[in-house]
């Protein structure tokens, strides 16, 4: 470039500074700020946090549009067809002139936005290179979209007010989509209105840059190197056209198994071995259904209905005697990987996820022509639910099709799910404020909100970014939070000159050891397809369940269940704010009898004892306990560790005045049988574990668990229940008998207690039992000074952990119980060993093929057991009644 050119481009850039000088000095200032109003802590500096919040949300789009606004002024300070300005009354080179425009907006936009960012990053710790990555990278790429088309705009309008006027044209055309009356023109066209390709729209993107650069191109070689106004014009238009059919692809050009279908070219390798390991199962035994004409029925009719949300048109379109139905189906995948925790002190599992795409369902029967796909939802109340393994959805069957295949025999329904299968790269982060730098995530810091008991966490990186990053407590996989609700797909080489910034949010982390979270970089590994294939509509096996008015007396035998066990309930108070409660049995009769303490298991309250208790109480005092974080008990953010929980079992005994007692507990129960009996003997005669004495935290624990892990991920999972088993305690027996070949159930009132009688799913939040597994410890039974009775529940053969809906034919079924087998074998034999010698006054029982739950499977076993141990206790012998 000669100094001629220099000096020209120099020219036209101060002329275009100075005439334009307060609006760039505007500029310069909000382009400096805004990363300072963005970094702000609005809860922290603001009394009005929710205003400083609506302002930082809305800064940078302030500092876009005049930014915007600089570039569009600039162009036309020149317009093409002035005969006044300067690149019409000298020989200036059009080369020159736009080097000159580019320029300016490099030095009055550009600059003291990277300036400004710079010294921000600067300040919060970063490195300068680092920094000055992160100032010069583009902060939202699709805002970048729109810049060719407003260029375009300042190039073809001689001013301010016109392109104004050609915006809001512009504008209007793209909002076209969401007028009623513009709707039937546009599905003659074939675009389909909620078909956003989410996670997939980058797509979209090139063809919308490339057009608007292209446009922008056109005017200005038509306009500033031709004077063609007319072409110009036309090619204005032209990329508008092109742009608006990107953002609204008719489904002939784009639509979603096109998507589906490049996303998979892209992503899939030739080895199809990860295929395997991706599941796809019902929730429920039947779909929930109902017509859309009870609009006025039971609670659960206008839930579903609730829930759906169907528009007004899509119910109309349906006609009486349509039926509504929800989906919800579990996808699983078999693959997991382990990482060392400083926190959890030994490896943590991370399972991989899967990402639903699409769901699409047809349905049909011999007596229609063809298949008829079936309208899914895009308005329920769960579309912006964040990414999880159980998802519903919400069908809508036509009332013509309804009742056309009403009696046929061959009716099917078919599900087809497109999902992606994402793969963790899983980091541990500080709590402390500090930066820490991780090759897919960038610059990360995690501090502390101890008074909202919340942990902010912020990951900057430039370039390309995970599909999906997370934050979650460690070991607490439910705390988990999302960067986004669904995989991003965009590559990384689309992404080379962005920067992200993620901003997550923990609550409760008062919940467990905080002092480092889990942070994670998720990966698309592969996109997958699964169908689910179910036959006929009500009463058919993994079919619609029978609608309302094909069984009025279901909802009446619902009031069959009941708590019959004859206890007393309190709510007792352990600290502020926490109450647990508590079932008493204890009565008149007896009162110097022993009194025994009774703990459930994890994921049990003490309905768990309603039926071994009241046989207890004929000789002794019995009390029991649901601990915190389950069934009616608080659920405080505080307090899981094992000396809590301990402590609220002596907080218990003070308020009912039981000076001593024997303490029975179960399974989980163990771990405060083992605190208490170690640091308060003296309030304890003995202790019984009943399938509860194991060290779960130790190495070889810990490497049993991982197998464990795996090969349960093989097995499939129970049968749920059906609606006609969930009617009544004696129906559910019959599911019992049907999925366990026997009729052993938890007593009514915990099955009333802690699970959801139309799904078998457990009820409790699964944060504080994971919370109350992050609080074990190692069991010290040399210091257990009490007496110890340990019941085992330890199987004879493979055959005794083969469930009844395992294919027993299967060599890989087989396999996979025979090596659980060995495992639980050993691990029960070494854990048996050590509680007989290390605790001074021991004694163990082994039960040949017991349940875990083996107060229940062996009741009569265990009640001779704990008799013979509390009249060795209270020796010379127990109280008779």
């Amino acid at each position: 470039m000669t100094e001629q050119h220099l000096r020209i481009i120099l020219a036209i850039v101060r002329k275009d500074i100075l005439g334009l000088l307060p609006l760039v000095l505007l500029g310069s200032a909000v382009f400096f700020i805004q990363p300072v109003i963005s970094s702000l802590d609005a809860l922290t500096l603001s009394g009005d946090a929710e205003f400083l919040q609506m302002v930082q949300a809305n800064f940078y789009w302030l500092g876009y549009f005049i930014g915007c606004l600089l570039m569009i002024s600039a162009l036309q300070q020149d317009p093409a067809d002035s005969l006044t300005h300067d690149w019409l009354t000298r020989p200036i080179p059009r080369a020159d002139w736009l080097l000159a425009k580019l320029l300016f907006m490099i030095v009055t936009i550009v600059l003291p936005v990277v300036l400004g960012r710079f010294i921000l990053y600067l300040n919060q710790g970063h490195e300068a290179l680092q920094a000055l990555a992160f100032a010069a990278a583009v902060e939202k790429l699709p805002a970048v979209l729109v810049i060719p088309i407003l260029l375009a705009m300042g190039l073809l309008a001689p001013g301010l007010r016109r392109t104004i006027l050609l915006l809001v044209l512009v504008v209007f055309i793209f909002l076209l989509p969401a007028w009623s009356v513009t709707r039937p023109l546009l599905e003659l066209l074939g675009i389909e209105l909620g078909a956003e390709f989410d996670g997939m729209m980058w797509l979209q993107a090139i063809p919308v840059l490339s057009t608007g650069l292209a446009g922008a191109l056109a005017v200005f070689w038509f306009l500033y190197c031709r004077r063609q106004q007319r072409r110009a014009k036309l090619a204005f238009a032209l990329s508008i056209a092109v742009v608006f059919f990107t953002v609204y692809p008719p489904a002939w050009l784009y639509n979603w198994d096109r998507a589906i279908g490049i996303h998979r070219s892209l992503v899939n390798s030739a080895d199809d071995t990860l295929e395997q390991f991706v599941l796809i199962e019902p929730v429920q035994a039947c779909f929930p259904a109902t017509t859309m004409d009870a609009q006025y029925g039971s609670t659960a009719d206008n839930n579903l209905l609730l829930n759906a949300g169907w528009q007004e048109q899509q119910t109309r379109t349906a006609g009486p005697g349509a039926i509504t139905f929800s989906t919800t189906v579990r996808s699983r995948d078999m693959l997991t990987e382990w990482i060392p925790s400083v926190v959890a002190g030994h490896d943590i599992s991370v399972d991989w996820r899967v990402d639903r795409i699409r769901a699409r369902a047809v349905l049909s029967a011999e007596s229609l022509p063809q298949e008829v796909p079936l309208t899914r939802s895009f308005t329920a109340a769960n579309r912006f639910a964040p990414s999880a393994a159980v998802e519903t959805d919400y069908w809508l069957i036509p009332g013509d099709i309804a009742s056309q295949v009403a009696d046929d025999d061959s009716v099917a329904l078919e599900f087809s799910y497109d999902m992606s299968l994402l793969s963790p790269v899983s980091h541990e982060l500080p709590v402390d404020g500090e930066i820490y730098n991780f090759p897919e995530l960038g610059a990360c810091k995690a501090e502390l909100d101890s008074n909202a008991n919340t942990i902010d966490i912020e990951c900057t990186k430039r370039g390309a970014y995970p599909a999906l990053v997370s934050a979650e407590l460690i070991g607490l996989e439910d705390s988990r939070v999302d960067s986004y609700f669904r995989a991003n797909f965009t590559p990384g080489w689309l992404e080379a000159i962005g920067r992200k910034q993620t901003r997550l949010t923990l609550t409760s982390p008062s919940l467990v050891d905080s002092s480092r979270i889990l942070l994670s970089a998720w990966n698309i590994e592969r996109v997958v397809s699964r169908q689910l294939t179910s036959s006929g509509l009500p009463d058919d096996a993994i079919a619609l369940c029978p609608l309302t008015e094909d069984s009025p007396t279901l909802s009446m035998q619902q009031s069959n269940w009941r708590d019959s066990s004859p206890h007393e309930v309190s709510s007792i108070a352990v600290e502020q704010g926490v109450r647990l409660e508590v079932l008493d049995w204890r009565n008149a009769e007896h009162p110097d009898a022993p009194t025994l303490m009774l703990l459930p298991g994890l994921g049990a309250t003490a309905h768990s004892y309603d039926e071994i208790a009241v046989k207890l109480s004929e000789q002794y005092n019995v009390v029991a306990m649901t601990r915190r974080g389950t069934g009616a008990s608080s659920k405080p953010d505080r307090g899981y560790e094992a000396a809590r929980l301990g402590q609220d079992v002596l907080q218990v005994m003070d308020t009912l005045n039981i000076a001593s007692a024997i303490l029975v507990g179960h399974s989980i129960g163990g771990e405060e049988l083992s605190y208490l009996g170690a640091n308060h003997p003296e309030r304890f005669t003995g202790l019984v574990y009943l399938d509860a004495a194991y060290d779960r935290v130790s190495a070889s624990d810990l490497r049993d668990r991982k197998r464990y892990h795996e090969l349960n991920a093989v097995l499939p999972p129970q049968p749920p229940v059906r609606p006609a088993e969930s009617v009544s305690y004696d129906a559910l027996r019959q599911y019992a008998l049907r999925t366990n070949g026997r009729a052993t159930l938890p007593p009514e009132g915990e099955i009333l207690a802690s699970y959801d009688l139309a799904t078998g799913a457990i009820k409790h939040d699964t944060l504080y039992l994971d919370a109350i597994m992050m609080g074990l410890q190692a069991p010290d039974y040399p210091r257990i000074t009490v007496p110890a009775l340990g019941i085992y529940a330890v199987p004879s053969s493979p055959a005794a952990l083969m469930e009844t809906w395992y294919h027993k034919d299967d060599p890989q079924i087989q396999q996979t119980v025979s090596e659980l087998f060995q495992i639980d074998s050993q691990r029960k034999a070494e854990e048996i060993q050590r509680f007989d010698s290390e605790i001074p006054d021991s004694e163990v029982l082994v039960i040949a093929d017991g349940d875990h739950w083996i107060f229940l499977s062996h009741e009569q076993e265990v009640l001779a057991a704990i008799e013979a141990f509390v009249e060795r206790v209270h020796n010379p012998s127990p109280l008779t009644p």
